[in-house]
């Protein structure tokens, strides 16, 4: 079973019986702040100062001139909607209530479960994933080589929520940090919130068998889909922007888009360590 598909998991998932999936591994959509905001026309005509390393640009909140927010020095149509609503993704709308129920009964008695999330949105999304029956296994944390800028000090870590389905189960190899230090992927990207495979590659391998299924309810440009592909694993994942799932597609069927240009199908290996 290795498959892919465009729509909402809300709907996409109760095509698959309950106790089918041997992992769940995802990137979930959270709100990453409180509210968005109106930009200056202005502000972005000078998106050429950049800070210091080059990665973000300061730009003026319409709305209130004496504040401003940092965003990504390749503006583009995603950074329009973190600006506009405050947040990353298209779907942003979905509330964790929403779907863990329905993602809960489809994982197998004894499996894991893995959930990126923020500081800010964490202990939402364990409650809700708490409340939908999951079982809190750990907490685990992945240090970029990248800050995002912040008030109150850079960022320069990801969380990710362990859960598991049910009777414990060791993970492969029990040697291994909660700790995990992969590169993170700088400048153009697949997906604005991509994630290395080689990460994913880490929390699949130590939570499953060859053969067994993973799914991915928020798959974005499928890098987890890649991951689990890479170590003989099936896949199942979903996409609700089409833009992203087309990527996926073409990722996973080994034409690759390139990150300069997603537009010109360039056949090009994606950065991905």
């Amino acid at each position: 079973m290795c498959e892919i598909k465009l729509g909402d998991v809300k709907d996409l998932i109760k095509d698959y019986p309950d106790e089918y999936f041997d992992c769940i591994v995802s990137d979930v959509p959270y709100k990453i702040c409180t509210g968005g905001a109106r930009i200056s026309e202005e502000s972005i005509e000078k998106f050429g100062k950049n800070d210091p390393k080059g990665i973000f640009n300061r730009i003026v909140v319409l709305n209130d001139p004496k504040k401003q927010k940092w965003v990504k020095a390749n503006y583009d149509a995603d950074n329009a909607i973190l600006i506009s609503k405050g947040n990353l993704f298209s779907n942003c709308d979905i509330k964790f209530s929403e779907w863990l129920p329905l993602v809960y009964p489809k994982l197998k008695n004894g499996c894991h479960a893995y959930f990126m999330v923020n500081g800010y949105n964490l202990k939402e999304l364990q409650v809700e994933a708490e409340k939908a029956g999951f079982i809190f296994q750990n907490l685990l944390v992945w240090v970029k080589n990248n800050s995002t800028p912040n008030k109150f000090y850079m960022k320069r870590t990801e969380f990710i929520l362990m859960l598991r389905k049910g009777r414990e189960r060791y993970i492969n190899d029990m040697e291994m940090s909660n700790v995990f230090t992969h590169l993170n992927i700088i400048g153009n990207k697949f997906h604005p919130t991509e994630k290395p495979i080689e990460l994913m590659k880490d929390l699949i391998r130590q939570s499953t068998n060859e053969n067994d299924i993973v799914l991915d309810p928020f798959m974005g440009s499928g890098s987890t889909c890649l991951a689990a592909k890479e170590l003989n694993r099936q896949y199942v994942g979903f996409e609700i922007n089409q833009k992203y799932y087309d990527i996926a597609e073409k990722r996973l069927n080994q034409v690759f888009v390139s990150r300069n240009n997603e537009y010109e199908n360039q056949i090009k290996l994606p950065l991905d360590k």
